[in-house]
């Protein structure tokens, strides 16, 4: 799937939840709270989602690297890691916070603001699912590196 079908995914996610949002009667009269509300929610999931890929890294036995350049986070491997275990990597925030936020948000407590943190993982892990459909096609057992521009995979020999 191209980086532009993605794109339009993302786009018709965030008219999904105004539209959900709409049906519920949830206020997005622009007000100062409302602008806390969202940055806050970014700042949080932005954090929670990196530090998710790399507790399941470190749990898998590799070392994530952190990094930031502006206005990217992300985090990276020196080595070269086993194609399901970087998929793994790749997906677990996805999967695991969206549950999260998805059951502190039907609980009640800051609807508003897991409704945010919701809305912005599912957004932010495009890039991850674009990863993972590309590798679909990888051989099972190969390594895959990341690189600056992206990631090599890597095949080996058979004997």
């Amino acid at each position: 799937m191209p980086r532009k079908a993605l794109y339009k995914v993302a786009i018709f996610v965030g008219v999904l939840a105004g539209v959900v949002n709409t049906y519920l009667e949830i206020d997005f009269t622009l007000r100062p709270m409302l602008f806390v509300c969202l940055l806050s929610a970014i700042v949080i999931v932005v954090s929670f989602h990196e530090a998710v890929h790399g507790l399941i890294a470190t749990l898998l036995g590799h070392k994530p690297l952190f990094g930031f350049k502006p206005p990217l986070v992300y985090i990276t491997f020196t080595g070269k890691i086993p194609r399901n275990h970087f998929i793994l990597v790749a997906l677990a925030p996805l999967v695991l916070l969206d549950v999260l936020f998805g059951y502190l948000y039907i609980r009640g407590l800051f609807k508003l603001f897991f409704d945010f943190c919701l809305i912005i993982n599912t957004i932010g892990a495009l890039g991850d699912v674009w990863i993972v459909l590309m590798l679909l096609n990888a051989e099972k057992a190969s390594l895959i590196q990341d690189t600056k521009n992206g990631f090599e995979v890597w095949v080996a020999d058979e004997i």
